[in-house]
């Protein structure tokens, strides 16, 4: 019996709070999103949408310390369990518009605690002053430090939400173009693989965006840079195994779903792991029990991952 590289795992969904927090959402930050939207080249103060983040609670015990790396911010978060030498290189989300260290720390405490690692989190550049590819660098300038401390590249897992998600591929690609090893695994959230949409396929929204925003958000990455290297464009046979976490709601499981046979088809290792009527990055509340369960899968995959055990079912 030959080895299994893909495997999907479908999980329940649909509680009570989940359906509270879509229909909050809906009314709430889709508005926000959708006046965005209108006139998306205004300069919009970003920053802000960051410091609405230091109103979510961080895990108990769980320890900040602020680096710099290549002239950038970044933290490195640890718990009381963290083992020593097991290291996630984390990609924050926000569309490459918003999104920090505050608005994704609750979440970031999160991982750390259940996987028991440490992980370093990146404040990269962003749109619309910087370009996506120079958020790759900044990645990858991240990746280069984790392996100039000593750490091995077996003892590093990528992972990232939304636009992070898009960013693990990317960094593990530059990567392997200038020689690096790749990392023991990429583990991603509601991943964004492709602003071509006519390449890669989109449809439907969750509660927070539809595949119109996408389009919106394609035309003002585009102003900042004529291309850019995408998950799509990496060469994908020579990444490591893959986890995707994904809700079947939003506009970018279409997306995922192509990636993730792409991958296989490419000899990758691929867990998918689904769950219905979620919001895009649902992982990131701390209300929902399909978060928490979300959480934990992720943490046994990055367990079984360093394990050399890749190929993970819930």
């Amino acid at each position: 019996m030959g080895t299994v590289t893909f495997m999907r795992t479908d999980f329940g969904g649909g509680s009570i709070r989940s359906q509270v927090l879509n229909l909050v959402m809906r009314n709430s930050a889709r508005r926000v999103i959708d006046v965005w939207s209108l006139a998306p080249t205004l300069p919009w103060p970003y920053g802000v949408v960051d410091h609405a983040g230091r109103l979510q609670r961080k895990v108990a015990g769980t320890v900040f310390e602020r680096v710099e790396i290549a002239g950038r911010r970044a933290r490195v978060v640890r718990t009381p369990d963290s083992r020593s030498g097991r290291h996630i290189l984390y990609f924050h989300g926000g569309a490459f518009v918003v999104g920090g260290w505050h608005l994704h720390g609750s979440l970031i405490s999160r991982v750390a605690a259940a996987t028991g690692t440490t992980v370093l989190a990146v404040d990269y550049r962003q749109l619309p002053q910087h370009s996506i590819d120079d958020a790759t660098a900044d990645g990858l300038a991240a990746y280069r430090h984790l392996l100039a401390q000593g750490i091995p590249a077996e003892d590093i897992v990528f992972m990232g939400d939304s636009a992070g998600g898009f960013l693990s591929f990317t960094v593990a690609d530059r990567a392997r173009e200038e020689g690096l090893p790749a990392p023991r695994a990429l583990a991603v959230m509601s991943p964004l693989i492709d602003l071509d949409l006519e390449r890669t396929p989109a449809s439907g929204g969750c509660a927070i965006f539809d595949v119109r925003i996408l389009s919106i958000f394609a035309r003002l990455a585009n102003r900042r840079s004529a291309g850019f290297h995408a998950p799509a464009d990496c060469a994908l046979g020579a990444l490591p195994p893959v986890l995707f976490q994904v809700s079947s709601a939003e506009a970018l499981y279409p997306q995922v779903c192509q990636f993730a046979n792409q991958l296989e088809s490419a000899g990758v290792t691929v867990d998918l792991h689904v769950w219905p009527d979620q919001l895009h990055v649902f992982q990131a509340s701390l209300l929902i029990p399909e978060a928490a369960e979300a959480v934990q899968a992720l943490a046994r995959y990055v367990t079984q991952a360093f394990e050399a055990k890749v190929s993970v079912s819930a």
